[in-house]
């Protein structure tokens, strides 16, 4: 679901109100994890249709590697994100693994 940004980081007066602008960003992070997860469902789906392994190196790589080229252009630490990334792509790869296995 879009987030839409009641005030902007300036206009937040009070901690309460940072707070709350805060806690609606990580509740919109989790419904895109949630959607994202769609897609690996689907994704262990198909590997299975071709008999692909639920780890590929060559597109964990470039996961990666998008998440530190995104990281950086929008300011942040790309060690950081690759590092988050790598995190997000090893569970996916873990739940892509249990669904090849039932």
């Amino acid at each position: 679901m879009p987030r839409t940004v009641r005030r902007a980081p300036e206009d937040c007066r009070s901690m309460t109100e940072l707070r709350a602008e805060i806690d609606a960003i990580d509740d919109a992070l989790f419904d895109l994890f949630a959607e994202r997860m769609t897609y690996i469902h689907r994704a262990a789906e198909l590997k299975a249709e071709a008999g692909l392994p639920a780890n590929i190196p060559s597109r964990v790589d470039e996961v990666v590697g998008n998440a530190r080229r995104h990281a950086s252009a929008h300011g942040l630490d790309p060690a950081l994100y690759g590092a988050i990334w790598e995190k997000l792509v090893a569970a996916a790869i873990a739940e892509e693994e249990r669904r090849l296995e039932a």
